[in-house]
């Protein structure tokens, strides 16, 4: 069994930002999960996670990581279908933004968030797979 080489300091910023993202994108699934809970239940809490500034700052977040981070992996394995997925999965997170209330905001967002982890999971296997056939 091949070992691998071991990981380049910025191979291992380009994993980190993709597990980054990843979670970054769980928290804003369980935050639309949690918004629409709440909301139903108890009328000040959904309104503070209902707040447009936690959509604002997570979605600048979403757009600064996932420019680095799959930009960085595009870069370096010249798969263009994690960058096609993510700038996708931005854009529903942007009708979302833009929409801002209801269900088709929530589905938007959740859809997009949900193509942006996928994106930045293809990644962090592009950077692991170029890792294997340099081994």
């Amino acid at each position: 069994m091949a070992t691998l080489p071991p990981e380049s300091p910025r191979e291992r910023t380009n994993d980190r930002l993709d597990r980054i993202a990843i979670g970054l994108s769980s928290l804003c699934l369980i935050h639309c999960v949690a918004t629409v809970l709440l909301a139903a239940t108890l009328a000040s809490a959904g309104a503070a996670l209902a707040n447009p500034a936690w959509h604002e700052i997570g979605f600048a977040l979403a757009i600064a990581i996932g420019a680095i981070a799959l930009g960085r992996g595009y870069a370096a394995h010249r798969d263009v279908r994690p960058l096609l997925i993510g700038i996708a999965g931005l854009a529903l997170m942007a009708i979302g933004l833009i929409r801002a209330e209801g269900l088709p905001e929530i589905l938007s967002t959740m859809a997009g968030v949900a193509l942006l982890a996928v994106a930045h999971r293809m990644n962090a296997r592009g950077h692991l797979a170029g890792r294997h056939r340099h081994a």
